[in-house]
């Protein structure tokens, strides 16, 4: 765990360096240390060794016996060890053993070198005091031909002591060192790391989403700059971030309320995004479709070859196509458009869905409405026109004939005006405004005004005529004319479609925070095969019935335009043969 942290690979390099470079110097301390000791030593081997010659020299003969006693003298006072010895190797004399019993000294190393080069060192283990020593030997002159040489020699087991006690202090000064200069290299190194690692922690802060974290900016050196320069850049990318952020919101915003369906698709043919509108038409699911292939998802032929043609042509797409769905064949005008990157290379394609279903019906709408308009219009006015040219052709005609045929031009007239009056009416609800003339209206005052205009023709009829309303205003926001037009042209049609000694009822009401009005009639009733189309223009359960009784086919259309521009519905209820009961649903003004 530790080796994946910074701060331990810094200071494992550290403390490398720190270890090689002291052991380093502790082999050159000690390898310089031991060699000064040998040099000390030879030194004064050789300073006793001249000492020794020259008492040798000095003397009137150069034998053991007149030497032996300055030899054991100087043993006494100096812890080396003094040997004479003859020119052929055999020791005379010895300061720490009997020169009788000791071996010739001839083919020592340092007698040969003494010898051969005026003087000579050797370091060896000593069979004759079993320790290790180091010998010093000098040539003795008489007569200037050698005699003999001095040898002093002296035990290096003290020396490797002192020189091991030494070693000991400076090992242990070194590893106190070491160890100080790890445990600071460790406060260094964590001096250095944790900076970076704030900068980690702020990263990955940020890759979370996290975009407000930021380093505290305290240090003036150059890890402060990179701090600083950290928290410029953690800013500079929010403020990015939060823009782009924005820009997607708004434009996921303005997909997701957009009419037309809208694909993006990669280079890959797999969905990037797709809107509601187009989710809604193809009939899948947004969560399931992302990230997988158009063909996978959709599952629609024609779309796929759309998308085929694009990507091959690298151009704009337009097409017609039909899909089959839950809601049967809709017909799609789909537009693909590539889009292009700086390289020339395509890397998405834009498909936008217009369904053009809803466009087709009300062309057909509009081609019904015309024709419908028309023939109604053509049959009034042909039948006045007919009617006129015979008064016009027959100059014998009675003044009785010509008062019946000009009754049944007005008829025709009072036709006509009403199917124009009732078209405008239509039209307007229709238009953009809907309602034109808005404001607060009690609707007690519609019921009793209908009531009253239509008691009239309930009394020539024998209907009996009921109207109920409750004591306290119901007010409504809206257009009181049109209103008016709508439940009149209910009432109207109750008392036409209500046999003699029927009864046509009125009900204003309140529920639910809606006020509602009820026109229920005891009349012939309607069919349930008509009661879902009633509503549509120039719609007749019986034509021929509905002309001779002056209907025009829009009165019911205009009672449902009118409930929708004020925010209501309007619904029926109806037994052939019992009667029909017509519900106006409106919210109440608040």
């Amino acid at each position: 765990m530790f080796s994946s942290r910074l701060i331990w690979k810094i200071y494992a390099s550290y403390a490398a360096v720190i270890l090689l470079s002291s052991a380093l110097l502790g082999g050159l301390v000690t390898n310089w240390m031991k060699q000064d000791s040998i040099f000390d030593v030879r030194n004064k081997l050789q300073s006793q060794a001249y000492m020794l010659k020259v008492i040798a020299e000095g003397a009137a003969e150069f034998n053991g016996q007149s030497l032996q006693k300055h030899i054991t003298e100087l043993g006494s006072k100096i812890e080396s060890r003094f040997t004479l010895i003859d020119k052929d190797g055999a020791a005379i004399a010895d300061s720490m053993e009997n020169p009788a019993e000791m071996d010739n000294h001839g083919t020592r190393p340092e007698i040969l070198a003494a010898r051969s080069h005026g003087k000579g060192s050797s370091t060896r283990f000593s069979e004759t005091l079993e320790t290790k020593m180091m010998y010093f030997a000098l040539p003795i002159y008489q007569n200037n031909n050698i005699s003999g040489y001095a040898r002093t020699s002296i035990s290096l087991d003290k020396m490797d002591e002192k020189l091991s006690s030494l070693m000991g202090t400076v090992a242990m000064g070194a590893g106190i060192a070491v160890i100080a200069a790890l445990i600071l290299g460790y406060f260094m190194a964590l001096h250095f790391t944790r900076p970076i690692e704030s900068m980690t922690k702020v990263a990955e802060a940020m890759a979370q989403g996290k975009h407000d974290e930021r380093l505290v900016e305290k240090r003036d050196d150059e890890i402060g700059k990179l701090a600083r320069a950290f928290n410029k850049m953690a800013s500079s990318l929010s403020e990015r971030i939060a823009t782009i952020s924005g820009e997607r919101n708004k434009l996921e915003a303005i997909l997701a309320g957009m009419v037309e369906g809208v694909i993006a698709v990669g280079s890959d043919e797999r969905i990037i995004h797709i809107n509601k509108a187009a989710c809604d038409i193809t009939g899948v699911a947004q969560d399931d479709s992302i990230e997988k292939p158009l063909w996978e998802t959709l599952n629609l032929q024609p779309l796929n070859t759309i998308l085929e043609n694009t990507l091959a042509g690298r151009s704009e797409v337009a097409e017609e196509i039909v899909l089959t769905g839950k809601k049967g064949n809709i017909s799609i005008e789909v537009l693909a458009a590539p889009i292009f990157t700086a390289k020339g290379e395509i890397s998405a394609v834009v498909i936008v869905l217009h369904d053009l279903t809803e466009l087709y019906a009300l062309e057909r709408v509009r081609r019904d409405f015309i024709a419908n308009v028309s023939h109604e219009l053509k049959t009034p006015v042909t039948a006045i026109r007919a009617l006129t040219e015979t008064i016009l052709d027959d100059e014998n005609m009675t003044t009785e004939d010509q008062g019946r045929f000009l009754g049944k031009i007005l008829k025709q007239a009072i036709r006509l005006s009403t199917l124009v009056s009732d078209v405008l009416t239509l039209a307007r609800l229709e238009s953009v405004k809907g309602v034109m003339d808005v404001a607060n209206f009690d609707l007690r005052a519609i019921i009793h005004n209908i009531a009253h205009t239509v008691s009239s023709d309930c009394d020539s009829r024998a209907i009996t005529l009921k109207y109920e309303a409750p004591d306290k205003p119901v007010v409504i926001s809206g257009d009181k004319e049109a209103m008016l037009e709508a439940v009149g042209n209910l009432a109207n049609n109750a008392i036409k479609y209500t046999p003699r000694e029927g009864s046509v009822t009125l009900i204003l009401k309140k529920a639910d925070g809606k006020a509602v009005i009820e026109v229920k009639d005891t009349g012939i009733g309607i069919e349930p095969a008509h009661c879902s189309r009633i509503f549509e223009r120039f719609y007749r359960v019986d034509k021929a019935r509905s002309r001779e009784l002056g209907g025009t086919g829009l009165g019911l259309s205009i009672v449902k335009h009118v409930a929708l521009s004020h925010g209501g519905s309007v619904e029926v209820k109806s037994q052939p043969g019992l009667g029909s009961l017509f519900t106006i649903t409106i919210p109440l003004a608040s």
